[in-house]
């Protein structure tokens, strides 16, 4: 189980039940230092005699029924001789039982049967013994952990629930968090970045969420410049029009031949190089059908260049997400953030949509497209949890339209009407793909599972994007599969085996991607498929640690050179990016600029949860090494005196011994000091204009300070005990724990005052500029 149970001061069990709440109340127990009340039933506390006015009622005590069942059924004195009592004797009866070893309350059914169930009786006193014997610490390796989260919706602390179900075999199952904000409730699952954040303890949960609310204080900064985030649910509903749908947005299109013109760099842009799922002749074949120019201004004027849109003509069938596809390509490269409100109302009207009207491959298509726009702004949300919905309809929709089947079969002679068969097997497999992230982003189970699909028919020996998408989706479906297995706990270093053996033989030599000067030779395509992978497995490795308490050399350093190689590919995939787009740009260009560059953009889809993932899991294991002060790990001694840093060059795990902690953090500020070069400075105006970055780029430099004084903390208890020249394995335990106490120690006052610095003097070196 876990290395490291939170035990948190005032918290007493609580068993998950369903009390009626108050409104807007969550019925969970929340500490004292979180901005939400809360309504609790503890076990094995006392009722408070002044929290109500009502008198409390006496439990009356169970009285020993000494008497056999025979005489008390007949309402006979009974002798109470045993085994066989006198009246039982003298009508010569064959047995005469006794309840009084159970000591239970009979009904009456059980009282006038012709003989107690004295078989069930024994074993609910047996269940009752052990029951009695099961202790507070049996109870949590055992339970649900579940996370009440502060305001800023980082976890504040966390508390074990009795389990309301038959246990699981597989204990990563047991791994759960439960997100509560604003009277709103978020399930994550082992997976999730949010569970490993949990399982690392509680000092680290109540201080990290220290952490999250110094960087969101960034990220508000950002807001009052940028302006809000696209939310477009609330938007739509607060929108005063109530025109029609269709007819509503059509003052807010840009002309016929704009429109034109954004659907030709549609398709000549890597949106639609990478994803090919939709068939260009007929998507221009629905434009020029359902969206109608104004001809009489064209017959007026013959020097005319632009006309409005002046209908919109939904096809026979009356299938509007022919338009809605339109619509969103528009969205991705025209709208971009600033979508107006009638596009909005139309989005979340059309995603409304759930009857067998509906279902055709172009709700497919839009909801897909929908997918990506979020994905394509950072606005996936934290774990997945804003597209979470919108997947499971897509995956629906799929099933239902039969594309988990053989399509070339199914669909043979209708590509007049869906498109070319190549578009839809596409569709399926990018289905797959945002089922299968999404799903382990969020901790859950996918929606696709092995009983609506044969994932053998994956794997391919063909070359090609699609052909690595496939093998992807074949061993990252097979992972996820085992790791959510109810019979049985995960082989966790066996998948990292499939996923490493995966990287090997559809990628170039892993140092193409960890090395700033050979990366413009490899497909960005490429770092959109090893961006999941190495998540995977990171967290794999992660959980690993969580999960069991003796953890190998080789399970450490795996878990510390994926996340490493994980980072030095996101830093890369940005200055690449960055490169295409100066070849496109001026630096005036950048510096006006007030969103982001098309090969930056790009870069947040490629990337997607990749940047916090890794930022956030190589944090907690800093701070938990760093203050847990392990036998054998030397912080004091800097690396030029002791073993070199990390290779990122290859794939190979070193055993030998611990990657030291210098080595980690230098690597860490090396790899993200190449963005903060001065050669850099269009690159970080640039990426000040999205959110996105800003939440990475401010928690990298927040995680870089916080880890400068966990070492130096680290390092001075060592020094001051002499912690190098101990022979470790016979240092004694309470002595081990005195010094990881004093870590903490210093450690919290160094932080403490980090904490209450202003945000311009807490990110060093860190242009925020937003003029």
């Amino acid at each position: 189980m876990m290395e490291s149970q939170p035990n948190i001061p005032g918290l007493s069990l609580i068993r998950l039940s369903f009390l009626p709440a108050e409104p807007d109340r969550p019925v969970f127990h929340a500490p004292l230092n979180t901005e939400f009340p809360a309504r609790e039933m503890p076990l094995n506390t006392p009722p408070d005699s002044g929290a109500s006015s009502k008198p409390s009622t006496r439990r009356r005590r169970r009285k020993v029924i000494k008497s056999c069942t025979f005489c008390r059924q007949r309402k006979m004195k009974c002798d109470q001789q045993k085994p066989m009592c006198g009246s039982c004797v003298e009508r010569k009866l064959s047995e005469c039982i006794y309840t009084d070893g159970f000591n239970f309350q009979l009904t009456s059914d059980e009282l006038f049967s012709r003989q107690p169930n004295v078989t069930l009786l024994r074993r609910i006193q047996e269940l009752e013994e052990q029951l009695s014997r099961v202790s507070f610490d049996d109870l949590q390796k055992t339970g649900e952990s579940y996370v009440v989260a502060d305001s800023a919706g980082y976890a504040a602390t966390s508390q074990t629930c009795v389990p309301c179900g038959p246990p699981n075999k597989n204990d990563i199952l047991d791994l759960k968090v439960l997100r509560v904000k604003d009277g709103r409730y978020n399930y994550y699952g082992p997976t999730s970045i949010r569970v490993i954040i949990t399982a690392s303890g509680e000092r680290f949960v109540a201080e990290y969420s220290k952490v999250w609310r110094k960087v969101e204080a960034e990220v508000n900064a950002w807001k009052n410049v940028h302006g809000r985030l696209l939310t477009m649910e609330h938007n739509s509903l607060e929108s005063p029009n109530n025109a029609p749908l269709l007819e509503s947005i059509i003052q807010d299109l840009p002309s016929y031949e704009a429109i034109q013109e954004k659907l030709r760099e549609f398709f000549d842009s890597p949106l639609h190089d990478y994803f090919q799922f939709l068939d260009k002749d007929k998507v221009f074949s629905d434009f020029a059908r359902c969206f109608i120019p104004n001809y009489v201004a064209a017959m007026q004027d013959t020097n005319f260049t632009t006309r409005s849109v002046i209908m919109l003509l939904a096809p026979e069938n009356n299938n509007v997400f022919t338009i809605a596809v339109v619509i969103m390509i528009l969205c991705l490269n025209h709208y971009k953030t600033t979508l107006p409100v009638s596009i909005e109302r139309l989005i979340v009207s059309l995603v409304g949509f759930t009857t067998s009207k509906s279902v055709s491959v172009e709700r497919t298509q839009f909801l897909l497209l929908l997918y990506l726009f979020r994905a394509y702004n950072g606005l996936s949300g934290s774990g997945s949890s804003h597209v979470m919905s919108l997947v499971s309809l897509l995956c629906s929709t799929a099933f239902n339209l039969g594309l988990h089947q053989d399509i070339r079969l199914l669909y043979a002679g209708q590509e007049h009407a869906v498109g070319s068969i190549e578009s839809l097997e596409n569709l399926w497999y990018w289905t797959l793909f945002v089922d299968l992230y999404t799903a382990f982003d969020k901790g859950l189970p996918m929606n696709i599972t092995p009983g609506h699909y044969d994932d053998t028919k994956l794997p391919t020996n063909e070359k090609g994007r699609i052909s690595i998408l496939r093998n992807f989706l074949h061993v990252g479906r097979k992972c996820m599969h085992v790791l959510f297995d109810r019979e049985q706990s995960p082989d966790l270093l066996k998948l990292n085996s499939l996923l490493l053996e995966f990287v090997e033989q559809n990628f170039r030599p892993i140092c193409y991607y960890t090395d700033s000067s050979l990366i413009s030779q490899v497909d960005l395509f490429d770092l959109m498929i090893l961006s999941p992978t190495f998540s995977m497995l990171a967290n794999f490795y992660d959980l690993t640690r969580v999960i069991y308490s003796q953890v190998t050399i080789q399970i450490k350093n795996g878990f510390v050179k994926c996340i490493l190689i994980a980072i030095s590919i996101l830093v890369n995939t940005i200055l690449r990016c960055y490169e295409l787009d100066r070849d496109l740009l001026s630096e005036d260009d950048f510096a006006r600029a007030k969103t982001l560059s098309p090969s930056l953009n790009l870069c947040v889809l490629i990337l997607n949860s990749l940047p916090i993932r890794a930022l956030n899991e190589i944090y907690g294991l800093m701070f938990y090494k760093i203050t847990l002060f392990e036998k054998g790990l030397i912080v004091s001694v800097h690396d030029s005196q002791g073993a070199p840093p990390p290779n990122l060059d290859d794939l190979k795990i070193p055993n030998e011994s611990f990657i030291t902690f210098n080595g980690i953090f230098d690597t860490l500020c090396y790899a993200f000091d190449k963005l903060w070069k001065p050669e850099n400075t269009g690159l970080t105006h640039m990426l000040s204009n999205s959110h996105y970055y800003v939440i990475m780029m401010a928690l990298e430099r927040v995680n870089r300070t916080i880890f400068q004084v966990g070492l130096d903390s680290r390092a001075q208890v060592e020094v001051n005990h002499k912690w190098p020249e101990l022979n470790q394995d016979e240092v004694p335990e309470v002595m081990v724990k005195m010094l990881a106490d004093e870590v903490w120690n210093n450690y919290s006052t160094g932080f403490t005052d980090l904490i209450n610095m202003d945000a311009e003097d807490f990110l060093v070196d860190f242009d925020m500029d937003q003029n």
